[in-house]
């Protein structure tokens, strides 16, 4: 990852950084809707049903038949309209075809999706970690000979071919299990359609509202600063990404199926404090190393011409420390079906950064970015611990008063 960076920085520089933020926020929001944002339903579903294997299949083949056509709607519709959504992410025709490569792969992308998911729900730890050790080699080795055959258009093409070969590597990881078979068109049913789609809203908007947000204003700074300067404020936030993305992802391979596994009030509320007692001195220390030795980590990751972004760092390691604290009351939301509670919190706070940030930019620039991210984290998560705390308190009425029963 650091060689890839420093290859990354050297080549294509902060302007080239900033299009691959773009391309990345983008990936991220078609794969979601092209996959129908069930993964971590799905995950729910085949942690609490991972002893009934006709349960397992009914989830897997209802989840695969979905995916597959929301993906060849999806994948049509990049086409189509390809010239013009290269405009506008890119600002240039030049990567049209990027996006149409992106289209033909997007099956294999979600497929992989898929598996993970699958893989997940059944707490399958080794083989989950291996598909996504294979997942990093893949990215480093085409990121690293793409852009130095082809510069800023090999780093973009790198990002939309890696996730699909992938997929071929997890097959020869899944090939034993009883499962595969269910990626059929044969097992359908609609009472499993609509458990996975109600979870679709929920991903749909935590998955796809945030990467779009960052699009709206990425695109905003472009256009109103510079996009050496978007690109400076995305190596900012990459290097606490590292962070956060680690922790970020021990969540939702362990914690979204081990709480969905629990019914009973005290061992949520044990559950959730022993990942605190982890998460907040590990992150703290993680983040303070980081800013006391931000240069050289701006230099060792990128190179000198990125030493600005040194002063992005502090607000924006804040902010992702107030999200990572906040991370596990989401996957509680998502474990637990808080659906409608989910959506009101996802939409306000995203229109809160974007109206916020808007108006700071121009004052501001870069910094008032980073404010609004920070101040919106910490509100974020004292709703959080308001809302969760309320919950356990109803569980703990209702336990009482079955108890008595």
């Amino acid at each position: 990852m650091i060689i890839s960076n420093k290859v990354l920085a050297i080549v294509i520089g902060a302007t080239g950084i900033a299009m691959i933020g773009q391309l990345q926020n983008f990936t991220t929001i078609i794969t979601q809707i092209s996959n129908g944002g069930f993964n971590q339903g799905l995950t729910k579903y085949i942690a609490e049903n991972r002893d009934n294997k006709n349960e397992v299949k009914e989830f897997v083949g209802t989840a695969f038949r979905i995916s597959f056509l929301l993906t060849s709607v999806t994948a049509l519709f990049i086409i189509l309209l390809s010239g013009f959504l290269s405009s506008r992410i890119f600002d240039t025709l030049e990567y049209n075809s990027i996006l149409i490569i992106f289209a033909f792969t997007l099956f294999f992308y979600n497929l992989n999706s898929l598996i993970l998911s699958i893989i997940n729900g059944f707490q399958e730890y080794r083989k989950y970690f291996k598909i996504n050790i294979t997942t990093t080699v893949v990215g480093f080795v085409l990121t690293i000979g793409l852009v130095l055959l082809l510069k800023e258009y090999g780093a973009l093409l790198a990002i939309v071919l890696s996730q699909s070969i992938v997929s071929i590597f997890a097959y020869f990881y899944i090939k034993k299990d009883y499962w595969l078979k269910a990626f059929s068109f044969k097992i359908f049913k609609k009472p499993k359609m609509f458990l996975l789609l109600k979870y679709s809203a929920i991903t749909l908007l935590g998955t796809v509202i945030w990467p779009l947000v960052s699009i709206v204003i990425r695109t905003y700074v472009i256009n109103n600063i510079s996009a050496k300067e978007a690109g400076l404020w995305q190596a900012a936030r990459y290097i606490d990404h590292y962070i956060v993305n680690i922790a970020a992802g021990s969540f939702s391979v362990y914690l979204l199926p081990k709480l969905a596994s629990v019914t009973d009030s005290q061992s949520l509320k044990k559950e959730l404090k022993s990942i605190y007692k982890v998460i907040i001195p590990i992150s703290l220390a993680c983040f303070i190393l980081v800013f006391i030795f931000r240069d050289f980590v701006i230099i060792l990751l990128y190179s000198k011409e990125f030493l600005k972004a040194s002063q992005y760092l502090i607000l924006q390691m804040i902010g992702s420390f107030f999200w990572l604290c906040k991370s596990p009351l989401m996957n509680f939301m998502l474990a637990k079906g808080m659906i409608k509670t989910f959506i009101a919190n996802e939409m306000i706070f995203a229109v809160f950064v974007i109206i916020l940030s808007i108006i700071l930019i121009p004052w501001f620039e870069i910094q008032g970015i980073q404010f609004t991210y920070t101040l919106q984290s910490l509100l974020y998560l004292i709703v959080s611990i308001f809302l969760i705390k309320k919950y356990i308190a109803k569980m703990q009425i209702e336990e009482r008063v079955n108890y008595k029963e």
